[in-house]
């Protein structure tokens, strides 16, 4: 499986940073392009996440996608349904998502978190509308376009083209004896992936309860996740098994936090790891933060990378775990 570095015998204060600008600067040295794999091949083998600097992502463009989750939470609860999920057509997943809906592990209360969620834009009229994470998004009727649709659209291109980016650096970050090119994965962006993206809310909750939380302790069920949280913020944590600690991963000036999913482990064998994650609730303060999540394409057959010949269809991986979760509203995925 190639080898791994040592990982420490006592709980890290927080997860790395890597920057990658000099795996995208022209002028970089090979040097520093290998510098910037081998520092996300290590992030990912041993944390299963990172905080993401040197991204070239404009404040401006971080700040208004989080502006558009404060416009859309503010709206009346009657706007908000009014593009609930239960209105998407087929079992293309799409709009509003209450409170109390998702439930990650037995034992637990439903997660507090409300979210609208936004996919790629297929018309209604596209063969495999309706499919799976497939069809046209909802968009409420009381934002203009300019000061919602077209940012949140916008924002989504920019982290497809980051996605390839990152797949460009883990690919490379493969151990050597398994023999693929630079590019092996590339084709899991390509041709109009699903890639979902939430805007989150975490209200402040008047009674804290123990076995509930914003979101309760899970894994992500894609690929790559890139998340976006509003600074002066906390609540978010990432497991470190060889401890059996949670590690706080608060919000840092500049960055995004990045980490795999079960998908991104079961293509490398278990080489990146998908890490439990959860976020705790709060009591006095309100929590937004965008995570855009680079699912794949749904129809993709991924082989293993290791060549044990273990496949995973995408789409129907993800869709069973969806399924798991999301209770009543789950049922109309099946």
């Amino acid at each position: 499986m190639g080898s791994i570095e040592k990982i420490p015998e006592t709980a890290p204060d927080a997860i790395p940073t890597v920057d990658i600008s000099a795996f995208t600067a022209p002028n970089a040295s090979a040097q520093a392009k290998q510098a910037v794999v081998d520092a996300v091949r290590y992030a990912c083998t041993t944390y299963g996440f990172f905080y993401l600097a040197g991204h070239g992502v404009s404040a401006e463009k971080r700040e208004g996608i989080l502006d558009c989750a404060k416009r859309f939470f503010d709206l009346p609860m009657e706007e908000r349904m009014d593009v609930w999920i239960g209105k998407s057509m087929g079992k293309s997943f799409r709009g509003y998502e209450p409170p109390g809906i998702q439930t990650h592990q037995k034992g637990l209360l439903p997660d507090i978190k409300e979210c609208f969620i936004i996919g790629h834009e297929v018309p209604a009229d596209h063969p495999d509308a309706g499919t799976f994470s497939t069809g046209p998004n909802l968009w409420p009727k009381a934002l203009k376009d300019e000061e919602f649709r077209t940012p949140i659209m916008d924002y989504q291109a920019t982290m497809l083209d980051l996605s390839k980016t990152l797949l460009k650096i883990l690919a490379r970050g493969l151990p050597k004896v398994w023999g693929h090119s630079p590019d092996v994965m590339d084709q899991f962006a390509e041709n109009d992936p699903s890639m979902p993206m939430r805007l989150l809310h975490y209200a402040p909750q008047e009674v804290l309860d123990e076995r509930q939380f914003g979101v309760g302790d899970h894994t992500d069920f894609g690929g790559i996740a890139i998340l976006l949280q509003e600074l002066n913020t906390k609540g978010l944590e990432v497991w470190y098994p060889p401890t059996e600690t949670w590690i706080a991963v608060p919000p840092k000036e500049d960055t995004y936090v990045i980490n795999m999913g079960d998908m991104m482990q079961k293509w490398t064998a278990g080489y990146y790891r998908s890490a439990r994650h959860r976020v705790i609730t709060s009591g006095t303060s309100h929590r937004y933060s965008v995570p855009w999540f680079l699912n794949g394409q749904l129809k993709l057959r991924c082989q293993a990378l290791d060549g044990s010949g273990v496949e995973t269809v995408v789409g129907e991986h993800i869709r069973q775990r969806l399924i798991a979760t999301m209770g009543e509203a789950g049922k109309a995925l099946r």
